[in-house]
């Protein structure tokens, strides 16, 4: 996306950019939602301490941050809750809050909502997200279909060799991934993870089959 300004994160807020439209949607501590939790472990997995930073919260590593088929059936159960089909305008992972993504409500093209499926399996939303045109005019469904894109078409097979590749490319043995973001498919479409070392903090810039373009210091 050219020109496209970096997504902020924090506790109460996430502010991402669609093409031509902001979109603005509250990230509210898990603790607070209401949702489906697991019983005594995630249904995802485990994260991986060799390619995955740890939770700086104290909670279980987030399986999501390296682990491809953890994702993969991530998308499965809130397509379960969503409906088909499954279309993606952003999503993301991060050391706390686990998987996040912002998807086309099927029914409704002009509307967009968030669900997020934590560490721990819990899967909270739909939770709406507040779309706003740039240039202050009204968004459109058309709009939103040309952002939205399907999100198995991302390597995520391929995701845990990734990590490993970019801890290597880093050049520093201790890296660990701390997020990923994947707004589309398209060449400038934002597609980055993030490392975290203790003397830097490198990025690999990655291709739709996560194939890793160059890396950032």
């Amino acid at each position: 996306m050219p020109g496209a300004a970096p997504l902020c994160y924090n506790p109460t807020m996430r502010l991402a950019l669609l093409r031509g439209a902001v979109v603005v949607g509250a990230v509210f501590g898990l603790a607070a939602c209401s949702g489906a939790r697991s019983n005594d472990s995630s249904p995802y997995g485990t994260g991986d301490p060799n390619l995955a930073a740890a939770n700086p919260a104290g909670g279980p590593i987030d399986p999501f941050l390296a682990d491809g088929n953890a994702v993969l059936k991530a998308l499965d159960a809130i397509e379960e809750r969503s409906g088909k089909p499954l279309r993606v305008t952003s999503m993301n992972a991060d050391q706390t809050n686990g998987l996040s993504v912002d998807l086309q409500e099927p029914q409704n093209h002009v509307n967009v909502d968030q669900y997020v499926i934590a560490p721990d399996g819990t899967l909270t939303g739909p939770k709406p997200v507040k779309v706003m045109s740039l240039n202050g005019g009204p968004i459109t469904a058309a709009a939103v279909d040309s952002q939205a894109f399907d999100p198995r078409s991302i390597g995520f097979s391929r995701l845990a060799l990734t990590a490993h590749e970019a801890i290597v490319k880093s050049g520093f043995p201790d890296a660990r991934v701390t997020t990923w973001e994947l707004d589309g498919l398209d060449p400038d479409d934002r597609r980055y993870i993030y490392l975290e070392a203790a003397r830097g903090r490198p990025v690999a810039v990655v291709r739709p089959n996560l194939q890793i373009i160059q890396m950032r210091f």
